[in-house]
């Protein structure tokens, strides 16, 4: 919401199902165009905030406002003409996967080893985080591979948030399955790599860090074998390996 310049709107009970957008006065800078890749859980337990996020995205892509200063409206325009689309559909950055589908599933094929380039692990991640949320449709998620993928190769930054103190990045790979770094760096035509950043939330003093200094952390409690509290096993070596395979 900040990086897109909106500001949720409580009712009078307190519940917040409205938005608004600040004006590029009070916001100070140019509105960010961001892109939402939700997890199958979080599409199944906050569809409400799913649709803020969709309202606020549709809403700065519709403002009235200098191109230069309103990177949604921008890339909107150039997407609605590059897919021959409406304004309003080739706003949608809000992604998961189908309706009773989860997980990207490249953290399988990596432990298992069934894949041989990278393109495969690629494609897989494509075609099953690209089903597009709406919300004026919010109980239908439709396939958008080509809007997704289009969102995606100008990425610059990825993000990814923990937010548990009991497992971190390599005790499991669903952050790798769900990392879209390696995706973004294999769709861009200029061969420039997404500086990928990691948020520390599990104690009051939230911690943001680069992907490679999370890993770096998170290998030296893995790899104390015997002498620490973490022993390491062959799915945090695999997914220590992958991560590091990225930078």
């Amino acid at each position: 919401m900040w990086m897109i310049g909106a500001k949720p709107v409580p009712d009078a009970l307190g519940r917040i199902n409205k938005l608004e957008l600040l004006s590029l006065e009070e916001l100070g800078r140019p509105r960010i165009d961001v892109v939402v890749n939700c997890s199958g859980v979080f599409r199944d337990l906050f569809i409400n905030q799913m649709a803020l996020l969709d309202k606020a995205v549709k809403m700065a892509a519709e403002a009235d406002e200098p191109l230069e200063m309103n990177f949604i409206r921008k890339h909107a325009i150039e997407q609605a003409e590059e897919l021959g689309i409406d304004m309003r559909q080739a706003a949608t950055r809000v992604f998961s996967n189908a309706s009773g589908s989860y997980a990207a599933n490249v953290n399988l094929a990596v432990e298992n080893s069934s894949w041989e380039e990278e393109k495969e692990l690629q494609d897989m991640y494509l075609s099953r985080k690209s089903f597009a949320f709406s919300s004026d449709n919010p109980g239908e998620m439709n396939q958008s591979q080509d809007l997704f993928t289009s969102t995606l190769k100008t990425a610059d930054v990825t993000f990814q948030n923990l937010d548990s103190s009991e497992i971190s990045l390599t005790d499991v790979s669903h952050y790798f399955d769900s990392d879209p770094t390696k995706v973004i760096s294999g769709l861009r035509t200029d061969g420039k790599k997404p500086s990928s950043f990691i948020a520390d939330t599990t104690t009051a003093n939230a911690q943001v860090r680069t992907l490679s200094e999370t890993v770096r952390l998170d290998s030296r409690q893995s790899y104390s074998i015997r002498s620490g509290t973490r022993a390491c096993c062959p799915t945090v070596t695999r997914v220590c390996a992958s991560y590091r395979s990225v930078w």
